[in-house]
């Protein structure tokens, strides 16, 4: 195969630097999904634990995590709407 001269190896550059700046995208907006689910978790869990509908051992349980990660997390989105 013959090699690309300069202009045709800069198309390919710009072309390359495109492909990564889309898949840089997605990767953001998976992010930021996650963000927004862990987010609307959190708040869900709260609301269930301080509904009395559940306890804080429950939430253990059914997430895996500790104690302390749970009241962490649910405590700071009531602290500042965020978890």
């Amino acid at each position: 195969m013959a090699q690309p001269d300069k202009e045709t190896r800069a198309d390919g550059r710009k072309l390359i630097a495109e492909l990564k700046k889309q898949r840089d995208q997605i990767h953001k907006d998976a992010d930021d999904a996650k963000a927004e689910a862990d987010v609307a978790m959190w708040r869900g869990i709260d609301e269930v634990i301080r509904s009395g509908k559940a306890m804080q051992v429950d939430a253990v349980k059914e997430t895996g995590y500790t104690r302390d990660h749970v009241l962490k997390k649910t405590k700071q989105h009531r602290d500042t709407g965020e978890a």
